[in-house]
């Protein structure tokens, strides 16, 4: 201990940070020691031996007592914790955040940017959010203790963890802005989508409470797909309540999601599973269902060419879909230990990009001039009926399930981080969200502004911030290791074998320089997808 404590404390900020995170794992590993060979204590005598001279024995201090108390006490919250979410609830978890609504975006990009430049923008944004993914579940079983996942560690924890507490509240400052823009975002889209179901299908269609200020006042308006043209209908624009302008709209198609959603968003992951293994098997029965109906319209290879004629939104309507990411510290936590963390991220990200070229290559051979919003085409019956409730149950299972996840993944993160009760976590969580969604039913300026920040923070949180802590826990592992062959200690490298049987000769040297490599790929590519947005 006494070559770990003498020298003096750096004055750089990052060393200093560094030499923090040196002495707390060398404390972890002399308490490591001093409990080798000594029991868990009781369950019920936690209350009575708090504080006392614990397990002891003659020569020993109380300093030395008080860490094997706590010592005990991780142990035992750690070994009282078992995973319950499967193989098939975790690949559901992870495909759910992989694909969605965007899906059905791709048939126009694929006709407008061609059929090779967009299967190459897919499979690169696959591997940057697979290796993101990796990275991140890898620094996570870093933190000592935590090889097996046993530890609740959240997104957040993490950079507290490894870089401090600033970096700690940055980090759950941008993760909380990213996922509730992205749940604001999706439970008005869900509305919309609900609306357009009753618009089609209910008697009288779809009604909503017009809150106005000219005159002030409230109103009971009502809405069918009569209101829009046939032409309208098929481009994919025939919105709910599009010409209601004069006030705030709280619609039949908000209230129904909210009484549906809301209650599940106030359960755990695990108890969230099932809902999303129901909605990855709807996904799969859409999309083949879809692809069926593709090719029974017959497929024609004018529709699309091989290089495309223009590729500025390429990457916008890509890349930003790749967040799977967010959902990895919270899944590792709940996940079953037999359950192989390397085997799902890759899984479910080659499943996503076989069903991403599917769909989109498919639906964009099959129809000439494709809607950009083809899911709105297809829900408005013009593909057929059978067609018409398949779109309908996508968009409703595929966007709807996505909010209570991302409420539990925003709730996980602050109180996993301490930041707040679970009390407070629900109100910020769950209940902000789905209080403030119906103002922003209507309105392109909120709705643009709540696409940009979904953007900007999205970039950060799930590419940029991951590499970054991928980089510095990789130095960190790097000294680690040196100082550990001089004290024949066990060094702490993570337990997610990121490359497999494809790079088992690599070096640390190697390694940050594929990191760097990396991080310059989602920095360009970022650029490029926002500033083809702009223009």
């Amino acid at each position: 201990e006494k070559r770990h404590t003498h020298a003096l404390e750096p004055h750089n900020p990052a060393s200093r940070r560094w030499h923090q995170h040196r002495q707390r794992q060398h404390r972890l590993r002399m308490a490591d020691a001093a409990t080798e060979g000594t029991s868990l204590l009781d369950n019920e005598n936690d209350n009575d031996t708090t504080g006392q001279y614990l397990g002891t024995q003659d020569g020993e201090t109380d300093l030395l007592s008080s860490i094997r108390w706590w010592r005990d006490k991780i142990h035992r919250s750690v070994l009282q914790h078992v995973g319950e979410i499967g193989m098939l609830g975790s690949v559901s978890i992870a495909v759910n955040s992989l694909t969605g609504p965007a899906m059905l975006n791709l048939p126009a990009t694929f006709q407008k940017s061609g059929f090779i430049p967009t299967v190459a923008a897919l499979v690169f944004s696959c591997m940057l959010s697979a290796m993101c993914s990796l990275h991140t579940a890898n620094v996570i079983s870093k933190v000592p203790g935590n090889g097996n996942f046993k530890r609740e560690i959240e997104y957040c924890d993490v950079f507290r963890e490894f870089l401090g507490q600033r970096w700690f509240y940055l980090s759950q400052t941008l993760f909380f802005c990213c996922i509730t823009c992205l749940n604001v975002s999706s439970i008005v889209d869900t509305a919309q989508v609900v609306d357009t179901m009753l618009g089609h299908w209910f008697p009288g269609g779809s009604g909503a409470f017009m809150f106005s200020t000219a005159p002030l006042g409230t109103e009971w308006v009502r809405w069918d797909y009569t209101a829009c043209s046939e032409k309208v209908i098929e481009s994919g624009n025939c919105i709910p309540f599009f010409e209601e302008e004069n006030g705030l709209l709280l619609t039949a198609g908000y209230m129904i999601s909210m009484v549906l959603l809301l209650p599940l968003s106030l359960l755990d992951l695990k108890e969230n599973s099932f809902s999303q293994v129901i909605g990855f098997v709807i996904l799969i029965l859409c999309s083949i269902q879809f692809a069926t109906t593709f090719i029974a319209s017959g497929l024609d290879t004018t529709n699309m060419s091989w290089w495309g004629t223009s590729w500025d939104s390429l990457m916008g309507v890509i890349i930003f879909n790749f967040a799977l990411v967010l959902a990895i510290p919270a899944w590792l936590y709940e996940k079953k230990e037999e359950v192989d963390v390397t085997t799902v991220i890759n899984g479910s990200s080659l499943l996503s990009v076989i069903l991403y070229v599917v769909i989109g290559g498919l639906g964009a051979l099959s129809v000439p001039n494709v809607s950009e919003n083809m899911l709105e085409s297809m829900m408005s019956g013009s593909l057929g009926k059978l067609t018409q409730v398949s779109a309908s149950a996508f968009a409703f299972f595929i966007i709807g399930f996505g909010v209570p996840l991302f409420s539990v993944l925003t709730r996980l993160s602050l109180t996993g981080g301490e930041i707040c009760s679970t009390t407070t976590a629900n109100i910020l969580a769950v209940y902000l969200p789905f209080g403030l969604s119906w103002i922003f039913y209507q309105g392109d300026a909120i709705t643009s502004l709540l696409s940009w920040g979904g953007v900007i923070f999205t970039s950060l949180v799930a590419f940029i911030l991951p590499l970054i802590i991928a980089m510095y826990s990789l130095n960190m592992e790097a000294d680690d290791a040196a100082d550990d062959r001089d004290d024949h200690q066990t060094t702490y490298e993570g337990s997610v074998n990121i490359y497999g049987t494809l790079w088992e000769n690599r070096t640390k040297q190697g390694e940050m320089k594929l990191l760097i490599l990396l991080m310059a790929a989602a920095i360009a590519s970022i650029c490029a997808a926002i500033v083809g947005n702009l223009f």
